[in-house]
This record gives structure tokens, C-alpha cells and sequence, in this order.
């Protein structure tokens, strides 16, 4: 309230500035000037200015005086009468004096009081009454949106207002009427992973089921961007829904592996991860540790170690098999000693994503602090019973004696387990 009091004094102060000077200065020029000689000596030379017209007037009849002259000579004598008249008129205006100076001086702060008391809103200025007081209702919002909504059925190429359009009605929770601008949005653009991650979520919403139309339009995302982390959840969402828990876990996986350690949403989506994994019947999955201090370098001489685990390549499926897999089909590739046991580390993927390149670098290791063989054995298995350990009509590839920083591998899945 008193920021407002303090700008409307100083705005007041300022009119009054401009105005009152010139009164008083007024008042002092007038009080030297008889106005009564200045108004007889203007209404002279009018008399004497009437008199040279008519004469001019009797020689242009009289015909001694041609057309352009005589226009010339008229034009001049009524300009004159026009100073003359208005020096006049000015000597007849009453000559700004101190007391109207005064009447400025009070009156303009009180009549711009008297205007706000009835025009303005004065309860505005009680932060009491303004307290919590919203800026729009449900139904202005509404009638905005519906305004806006009319404005792009006449401008269909706009993307950027379709996209505002489309976010208004998720505001209004009208996921319907949301998918619907979306998907007109994305007829314009067709390669944003954004869009599409925002149109699949809003579908999934409106059909309260991400498996279906929703699932399609987050693969294409995916399609553009196979790292985008919105449309890999839906698509996990989706695998989850369905029942397909290893591909729903595979999903989430690869939007953990993007996570820093210690970020808070690690726990919410290792807890997701694990759920799925259990209903799928795979063991839990540990929180991935936070980056340690590098380890003193170890001779590879040393008790039969092997080093550090850096096998490195590229897995791929034998075309023969290529009809026997699905996109979503889970596959492990690990790395075990030459002369078995458990696994060193493993890595996840899906089939979708074969041929791809693989790193066991930096890969967080199964068996502890055990060391590594000088030698080891390198596998991939595509798990159709969703089971890591194997089973059969599992496809499984296989190569041993290799050095556990071997770099290049290619190895081929070219097996059908029985």
C-alpha cells in the first residue's frame, strides 16, 4: 500500500510542477501591460484593414486592378486582419494570476483522490483484502483456452500455438482434446522426440493405458532418440502392462544406467526395477555404487591375474535366427573365468538393438573383489524364458581363451540351446 501512496504523490508532485510555474510567471507579465490600450489599438487596425479592403475591393470593380493583383493584395490585407484579430484576443484573456495558481495547487491532488474513491478499487490497497486472491478462475482459464482454440482453427500451421494449445488442454486435464492437438502438431513435425514423448504421454492418459496407441508413438520417439528417457519409461510402462516384466525392467534399466549415483530418483527407479524383475522371476538388482577413487595398477603377473576386464566388440544374431527372436527379447552377454564359476560382470540389452557394440569398461564387477583370470570366456544368450541362468530354446553365442582386455571381439549368436 505505501509504494503505491509514495508513486501516486510523486506523479501529483510532477503535474504540479509543470503546471503552477507558468501562472505565477503569467501573473507578473500581465501586471506591466494595459489590456484595455492593447484591445483599443487591435480594434483600430481592424478599421483602418475593413477600409483598405473595400477600397481594394472598388478598384479590382472599377477594372484598374487585374484578377492576380487583386487576389494577391486580398489575400494580404486578411492575413493581417487575422494577426491583428488574434493579438486582440489575446489581450482579452484574463491574465493568469496567484489565486488561480492556489486553486490548481489544491484542487488536483483532491479531485485525483475524489476520481480513485469513485472510479478505483481503494480496498486494493489493504494487503488484508488481497491476500490469497487468485489471478484467474477455472472459467476464465477456460474461456481463454476456447479463444485461443478458435484462433488456431484459422491458423492450422501455427506449431508453436497448436503446442500452447495442446499444454492448455492438459491443464484442463481434457487429455482427449490434448492428444488431438498433439497429434496435429506432430503432422508438421515429424522429428521431435519431445513431441511425441508429450503426445504418448497425453494418449496414455486418455485411454488410462500406455499399452496400445500410446506405446507405438513413444517407439517412434525412440525410433528418433533411442537415449530419450520420458519415451523409455513409457515404453517400459507399456512392457509392464502387458506382462512382458523383463522387457519393462530392460526399459527402466537403461534410463538407471543414464542416472548419476545418488540422485534421488535412483531409489524410485531401482524400486520399479525390482518389482518388475521379481514378477518376471530374475534376481534384484543392487543400486549401482558411487564412482570409487582408481585402484592402484596391478601386475598382470600377479597370482594369475588377468588385469583389468575391458573386453570390448561387437555381438550380433546370425540371420538364420533372425526369425526366431522379437525386439523386446532380452539378451545378456557375460563375461566368466576359462574355467567357469559365476559371472565376472554382465551387461543388458534387447534384441531390438542387435548389431550393437559392447565395453565390459568400467562395468560395475558380480564377483567383488575377486580377481581376474588371465583367461575368460565371453557369452551372450538371448533369454526367451526371460531366465539369465538359461534354458531351453534359448539362442545362445560363445567365444573362450580370451584375454580380459581383448578389444574387437565379434562374436555371433548362432545357437539354439536344447
Amino acid at each position: 500500500m505505501l509504494p503505491f501512496i509514495v508513486g501516486a504523490a510523486v506523479l501529483v508532485g510532477v503535474a504540479l510542477l509543470l503546471l503552477l510555474p507558468p501562472l505565477f510567471r503569467g501573473s507578473r507579465k500581465q501586471a506591466a501591460v494595459p489590456a484595455d490600450a492593447d484591445a483599443g489599438q487591435a480594434e483600430t487596425a481592424l478599421v483602418v484593414l475593413r477600409e483598405q479592403l473595400a477600397e481594394l475591393e472598388a478598384e479590382h470593380a472599377a477594372g484598374r486592378m487585374d484578377e492576380t493583383t487583386y487576389r494577391r493584395s486580398r489575400d494580404e490585407l486578411e492575413r493581417r486582419a487575422l494577426d491583428e484579430g488574434e493579438a486582440g484576443a489575446a489581450t482579452l484573456v484574463a491574465a493568469p494570476s496567484r489565486y488561480w495558481a492556489v486553486v490548481v495547487a489544491i484542487g488536483v491532488p483532491v479531485m485525483a483522490a475524489a476520481v480513485y474513491l469513485i472510479l478505483g478499487n481503494p480496498a486494493g490497497l489493504d494487503p488484508r483484502q488481497i491476500a490469497g486472491e487468485q489471478q484467474f478462475d477455472p472459467q476464465q482459464i477456460a474461456g481463454m483456452v476456447n479463444t485461443l482454440a478458435e484462433r488456431m482453427e484459422r491458423e492450422p500451421d501455427n506449431v508453436e500455438g497448436w503446442s500452447m494449445l495442446a499444454r492448455s488442454y492438459v491443464v484442463l486435464e481434457d487429455y482427449a482434446k490434448a492428444a488431438a492437438a498433439y497429434a496435429h502438431v506432430a503432422e508438421r513435425v515429424k522429428d521431435d522426440p519431445d513431441l511425441l514423448a508429450d503426445w504418448a504421454d497425453v494418449v496414455a492418459a486418455r485411454d488410462r493405458s500406455v499399452a496400445g496407441e500410446a506405446e507405438q508413438i513413444a517407439k517412434r520417439a525412440l525410433e528418433l532418440d533411442p537415449g530419450h528417457p520420458k519415451s523409455r519409461l513409457l515404453a517400459g510402462t507399456a512392457a509392464y502392462q502387458r506382462g512382458d516384466y523383463a522387457g519393462a525392467s530392460a526399459h527402466w534399466e537403461r534410463i538407471l544406467a543414464t542416472v548419476p549415483a545418488g540422485d534421488p530418483v535412483v531409489a524410485s527407479l531401482l524400486e520399479g526395477i525390482n518389482d518388475a524383475r521379481a514378477k518376471g522371476g530374475l534376481p534384484p538388482l543392487s543400486a549401482p555404487a558411487a564412482p570409487a577413487a582408481p585402484a592402484p595398477a596391478v601386475p598382470a603377473a600377479a597370482a594369475g591375474q588377468g588385469g583389468e576386464l575391458s573386453l570390448s566388440g561387437r555381438l550380433a544374431l546370425a540371420p538364420a535366427l533372425a526369425g526366431k527372436v522379437k525386439a523386446d527379447d532380452v539378451v545378456f552377454v557375460f563375461v566368466r573365468g576359462e574355467a567357469g564359476g559365476a559371472p565376472l560382470a554382465a551387461l543388458r540389452f534387447t534384441a531390438g538393438e542387435l548389431p550393437r557394440d559392447f565395453s565390459f569398461s568400467g562395468v560395475p564387477r558380480m564377483a567383488g573383489d575377486s580377481p581376474v583370470p588371465a583367461k575368460v570366456t565371453l557369452a551372450a544368450r538371448v533369454a526367451k524364458s526371460g531366465n539369465p541362468s538359461g534354458g531351453p530354446g534359448d539362442l545362445e553365442g560363445r567365444m573362450a581363451g580370451l584375454a580380459p582386455d581383448t578389444t574387437g571381439v565379434a562374436l555371433v549368436i548362432d545357437q539354439v540351446r536344447e
